[in-house]
């Protein structure tokens, strides 16, 4: 039959007033895989209800070196010289032994919780090359996350006066208004985040730019351009991005349908160059696409897509533009007819 634990045995496990029983019954339950997320769950809770002091871990661990090392030039003392007999250890000197291979675990653990902090608070959503997906948050919202694109989330969900989720890559993010007027705040950085109350907008955070896209409502861009703060308000229609001196652009009464399109499997391209295009397959489907030609990558398409992958998008590019598209096991090239 399987053994289970209420939160209240793990608490008490946590607090060191667990008895044997109690002691055994969590250490065999934590062991499950089936119950890792509750257990980080639990942790995370019990950690926020019962702040502990975090030491200077450098320190301690040096600290910790010096009398590990003391500890071994004493039991050093404790032999003759060589031919003879070994002398047993004092049970003072066992129990000291004893207590700092217990200190030094401690140690390691205190080490491992702080390493791995962030897969405890947050829950990561991740997409594969050519995949997307519906993330629905606990507050109603719904993020559409692109393909190889990563959201985190508060694992315990949102509190605070802060709605607070981060992103790598790209999705379009509509955004529910709630009662007690909660911001929504989309991280990409350090330097750059975006805060809505309520909204449909589409983020765009891949290594070659940032771009932000409103749809609906009004966002407010907070970004740091030479170590000073900078805001900048969207109105629906705006697209806004971050320039090559790390000042957010806005171009305004764009085309919203062209936000985003992929959530539709669409492409809309407005004189879009080839490389930019080849990018963008490179970011959402992983495949690089090879140019026989430089001069290719300047040639634009106009025009809106329904594709499902990469392949279907090649063809329609090199039959608009008459090129050829040749493959060679992973390898794929474009190049004039």
């Amino acid at each position: 039959m399987e053994k289970t634990i209420s939160k209240y045995t793990l608490f008490e496990y946590l607090s060191g007033r667990a008895n044997p029983l109690e002691r055994q019954l969590v250490e065999e339950w934590i062991v499950r895989k089936e119950n890792a997320e509750t257990f980080h769950r639990w942790l995370l809770e019990y950690e926020t209800q019962s702040p502990q002091f975090v030491p200077n871990q450098d320190i301690a661990l040096e600290n910790l070196l010096l009398r590990l090392n003391s500890t071994m030039e004493q039991e050093g003392e404790w032999r003759k010289e060589e031919g003879e007999e070994e002398r047993t250890p004092s049970w003072f000197a066992r129990r000291s032994n004893r207590f700092w291979m217990a200190a030094a675990s401690v140690t390691l653990l205190v080490s491992c919780g702080w390493w791995f902090r962030e897969p405890i608070q947050y829950k990561s959503y991740q997409t594969a090359y050519g995949q997307t997906t519906d993330v629905y948050l606990e507050d109603g919202s719904r993020v559409a996350l692109n393909s190889n694109s990563k959201l985190k989330v508060p694992r315990l969900g949102f509190w605070g006066d802060v709605r607070e989720v981060a992103l790598e890559g790209e999705a379009e993010f509509s955004v529910s208004h709630t009662i007690d007027h909660k911001r929504f705040v989309v991280k990409t950085s350090e330097q750059f985040q975006v805060e809505v109350l309520g909204t449909t907008f589409s983020v765009f955070a891949r290594p070659r730019g940032t771009k932000v896209a409103l749809k609906s409502g009004s966002v407010r861009i907070d970004y740091s351009q030479n170590n000073r703060r900078r805001e900048v308000m969207m109105e629906p229609g705006d697209l806004a991005f971050l320039d090559q001196e790390g000042a957010v652009q806005l171009e305004r009464k764009q085309d919203v349908r062209t936000f985003a399109p992929w959530t539709e499997q669409r492409y809309v391209f407005n004189g879009t160059p080839v490389k930019e295009i080849l990018a963008m397959i490179e970011e959402n489907f992983g495949q690089k696409v090879s140019l026989s030609d430089s001069n290719i990558a300047q040639r634009s398409i106009t025009g809106n897509f329904k594709t499902k992958n990469a392949d279907e998008l090649l063809k329609t590019i090199s039959e608009v533009l008459d090129l050829r598209v040749e493959q060679n096991g992973a390898s794929i090239l474009l190049t004039n007819n």
